[in-house]
């Protein structure tokens, strides 16, 4: 069967982009700014960015765009060419490790995209701007108790993921994100835009605009380590999160992208569209929050409780709960198609499907995946694991382990087993300097698994 591809460079990078810019971004980037200081949580996340995952990001796509195969073969088959023993245990951890992930993240993920669907038609409907402002509280938990909305929205993310991801990386997934991310970005800038210029704005902009020393150690009793270790571990987190890192997915897209391509660049590009997106959603949902005389650490509630009573406070307030919801839900859809053709392209190369039957097999598994999720968190039936609904685990397991431990896995066999080939591979496309090629090799070998290590460390022993 031919290998599919991205029919241009762009095309891989809007698609790569659109899988980065999702929930990640407009939910929890924002509420962990609000919680851990401002600008001292975007500084730190910055500095990550450039430190541990651009290396990361350059890794991952390459060894898809040497392997040109899935998130498990890859390993292999760069691994044979290296003459490497214990094959199966790089590529069970880099590769079924990031497999077990991304199904968690679709069973849980559709979950909470049920919510985005269901905010979005209230705000349709025009209902969300006639709940006052006790009831706002009330209304989300109530939709997260109801099993049979929460269900039925769910399986239409999942049936519309699905048939987009039948089309075909050309005209099913590249098209998709060659479509909706101009429009995102036009809703992004809209929005920003009519934030930062409410009344009392001002004092949001100040606080994503200040450092916060308490969050980067420095408190009244003297400097601390436990609050720049956890600032650090939540900006690490989301910067995987955000980026799609240690999913699989960029190996895959990376697989489908031509060797011809400036690598370097197209990593630029997608980091650049995510962290303005990323930072856009802070100044939509910050100042917006501050002119109401909301808490910037109301958590993740920001997005479905704290927002609605913005939205009814302004003039146009409508229109403009109307476009927010449709940026979540346009930025939704994009991130599910990418972990969804993640196990997509697993299957077709392990068990030799079509595409439909491939997609078939995903949706069939991950509609078992997000029923128990939903069944458990709306508490229909009480199904718990370590005193947890399946809902918080898989996104405990997914977030936290899983994804953590294929970083790893990915920055060892690159920076000590399989760097040859890869810079090798980088090279066909650009110029890569032995300035670069020792920087590339001290973060894969001692910076990421010296964060990634502690990012583990963190999350046992909390």
């Amino acid at each position: 069967m031919k290998k599919e591809s991205f029919s241009s460079n762009w095309g891989f990078i809007l698609t790569a982009a659109g899988s980065a810019i999702g929930l990640g971004n407009i939910w929890r980037f924002p509420y962990l700014c609000g919680q851990y200081g401002g600008l001292s949580f975007i500084l730190i996340y910055l500095l990550i960015l450039l430190l541990i995952c651009n290396p990361l990001m350059v890794a991952e796509i390459a060894i898809g765009r040497t392997a040109k195969s899935n998130c498990v073969d890859s390993y292999k088959i760069i691994g044979e060419q290296m003459g490497m023993k214990h094959l199966k245990v790089w590529a069970f951890f880099g590769g079924w490790f990031s497999a077990i992930g991304v199904f968690l993240c679709l069973s849980f993920y559709f979950l909470v995209a049920s919510w985005v669907l269901y905010y979005f038609l209230e705000a349709v409907s025009g209902k969300l701007m006639l709940i006052s402002q006790e009831n706002l509280q009330t209304e989300f938990q109530n939709l997260t108790q109801n099993f049979t909305i929460q269900y039925s929205n769910g399986l239409i993310f999942l049936l519309v993921t699905a048939l987009i991801v039948v089309g075909g990386v050309r005209k099913g997934i590249e098209k998709t994100g060659l479509y909706l991310m101009p429009i995102l970005f036009v809703i992004f800038i809209l929005l920003s835009v009519r934030s930062a210029t409410l009344s009392g704005a001002e004092k949001g902009i100040d606080f994503l605009l200040t450092i916060d020393k308490t969050h980067l150690g420095f408190t009244a009793d003297g400097f601390k380590w436990t609050p720049l270790f956890e600032t650090f571990t939540a900006a690490l987190g989301q910067a995987f999160i955000s980026l799609s890192l240690g999913f699989g997915v960029l190996l895959v897209y990376g697989s489908y992208f031509s060797p011809k391509e400036h690598l370097f660049k197209a990593v630029r590009h997608i980091e650049f569209f995510d962290t303005l997106a990323a930072l856009l959603s802070a100044v939509i949902i910050i100042p917006a929050i501050f002119s109401a005389g909301i808490s910037a650490e109301s958590g993740p509630g920001l997005t479905f409780i704290s927002l609605p009573l913005v939205f009814q406070h302004l003039s146009g307030g409508h229109f403009w709960a109307l476009t927010f919801y449709l940026l979540l839900l346009l930025a939704t859809v994009t991130s599910t198609i990418s972990i969804f053709e993640m196990l997509t392209n697993l299957a077709i190369d392990k068990l030799k499907l079509s595409r439909f039957a491939a997609s078939f097999l995903v949706m069939l598994i991950s509609g078992i995946g997000f029923t128990l999720v939903a069944v458990s968190f709306s508490g229909l039936v009480d199904i718990k694991v370590f005193g947890r609904d399946l809902f918080t685990l898989a996104d405990w397991l997914a977030s936290t382990y899983t994804a953590t431990i294929v970083s790893l896995t990915m920055a060892l066999f690159v920076g000590y087993k399989a760097m040859k080939p890869i810079i090798h591979n980088i090279r066909r496309s650009a110029h890569v300097s032995s300035g670069f090629t020792r920087y590339f090799l001290i973060t894969l070998r001692y910076i990421a698994p010296l964060g990634l290590g502690l990012l583990l460390f963190m999350a046992l022993f909390r």
